[in-house]
């Protein structure tokens, strides 16, 4: 716009991150810059800067246990084990303890390691800067004391921001009809995948966004445009692909049982992942080709050491998946309890780090006797169908080893006493890891 035509129609164009349109009054998000906060002594800034941590740790788990979505879980988990990273708070302290204010430590170290992120040649490395950026601001906000809450958004609003944060994204009450448009951002970001998967339209990549709050803008995220100040004819414009988007999307859901091909004829596996049994009463197994990860902590979730699931408990619920798969692949990953998913009795209480510590197989296999009851569940369950076990957390060799001794020994006490189970090898139980 300029100040001789202040409604001249503006266009900006980006990336399209997650597709869908939005029509609304803008909703601007931008980041806090900081605080005034009054600057102590060493100690003071050292205990002011383990307490923003601790507040920051704190809402980040918090905003976890409201989440029923695994996936989103994961992302705000890895922002969870950088703040119990010392590798990244230890030059924080170190800094303060030589006369510098904890905000400026904090923001100078993770400026340097955004850096590295921004620089890398690998997209989804360099997406991982918004994570970064996220902590930064989160712990920057507790240091000066809290932060506003957001308020619920206007319907059809069109959020604009620097870049949006997956924790401030998930504080977010989205409805059906909001877009996201970001000035920087990247299609492979967490927050892009969290926008995919509730329907969000998103564009990034647009540089500047010369609008004030509540000025009306188009977000046509399958072009990637946002469009400021439009008149009737761009508006008319607008609607007619919006119209058409819907159509495709109609057309695109009445072939969702037809299989994946791309343009040039090449077939394209779809799996679906699952935190349980639960997620499938309204999906049919014709819609994919399988699945592609099914969490079993939905088992142990709530659960005592002296109250786990029994062997009967899981492979009745093992079972129901593969028979709803009708024969597709199914990949069931062994409990990853610890991090955010402790089981009292069971994982370890009080660690230092519990998200890259003693979680997953090395948890496993230092309780052999409840890793072993899982495994022959899973063995006893592929009899309904091919089974595909993934071991989460692998980090040397030799735990894969121990596992598969494991597997071939509750195979075998099976075999002993006559119960059915799957066999080992292609077509039937395949063991992997992540």
């Amino acid at each position: 716009m300029t100040e001789s035509d202040p409604r001249a129609v503006i266009q900006l164009t980006g990336r399209s991150a997650a597709g869908g349109f939005a029509v609304g009054p803008i909703v601007r998000l931008d980041a806090d810059a900081g605080s005034d906060r009054v600057v102590g002594d060493a100690q003071a800034e050292k205990t002011a800067l383990r307490g923003a941590l601790d507040a920051a740790s704190a809402a980040l788990a918090g905003l976890i246990g409201r989440l029923d979505d695994e996936e989103a879980a994961a992302i705000l988990e890895f922002q969870l084990a950088l703040l119990e990273d010392e590798a990244l708070t230890d030059p924080v302290f170190a800094a303060i303890a030589e006369g510098a204010a904890a905000d400026w430590a904090w923001r100078v170290r993770l400026d340097d390691e955004i850096a590295g992120y921004r620089a890398a040649e690998d997209d989804y490395f360099r997406a991982r800067a918004a994570d970064l950026e996220d902590l930064k601001g989160r712990v920057i906000v507790a240091l000066s004391g809290g932060g506003a809450a957001i308020d619920a958004l206007p319907d059809g609003a069109i959020v604009v921001a620097d870049d949006l944060p997956p924790s401030r994204f998930l504080e977010i009450s989205w409805r059906q009809g909001h877009g996201i448009a970001l000035s920087a951002g990247s299609p492979t970001a967490h927050v892009a995948i969290l926008a995919r998967g509730r329907g969000i339209p998103m564009v990034v990549g647009l540089g500047f966004v010369p609008a004030a709050n509540g000025e009306i803008a188009l977000l046509d995220a399958a072009a990637g445009t946002l469009t400021l100040a439009p008149d009737r004819a761009t508006r008319a414009r607008f609607d007619v692909r919006r119209e058409a988007g819907a159509v495709a999307a109609a057309r695109a859901g009445a072939r969702v049982h037809e299989p994946a091909v791309t343009a040039s004829g090449e077939r394209v596996a779809v799996h679906i992942n699952i935190g349980g049994p639960a997620d499938l009463a309204s999906l049919d197994s014709t819609m994919c080709d399988g699945i592609g990860l099914v969490r079993t902590e939905f088992l142990f979730d709530g659960r005592t050491a002296d109250r786990l699931p029994g062997e009967d408990e899981q492979a009745e619920a093992y079972r129901k998946i593969l028979a709803w798969a009708a024969g597709r692949p199914v990949t069931i990953r062994t409990v990853d309890a610890g991090g955010d998913k402790p089981v009292p009795g069971y994982t370890i209480e009080g660690e230092l780090n519990p998200f890259l510590g003693l979680r997953g197989v090395r948890l496993s296999l230092t309780r052999p006797e409840i890793f072993r009851v899982q495994l022959r569940a899973l063995l006893r369950a592929a009899t309904a169908g091919p089974l595909q076990i993934m071991v989460p957390m692998v980090s040397v060799p030799r735990e894969m080893t121990a596992v598969r001794s494991l597997l071939m020994e509750e195979a075998a006490a099976l075999d002993a006493v006559g119960i059915a189970r799957g066999a080992i090898g292609p077509g039937g139980v395949m063991l992997g890891m992540m």
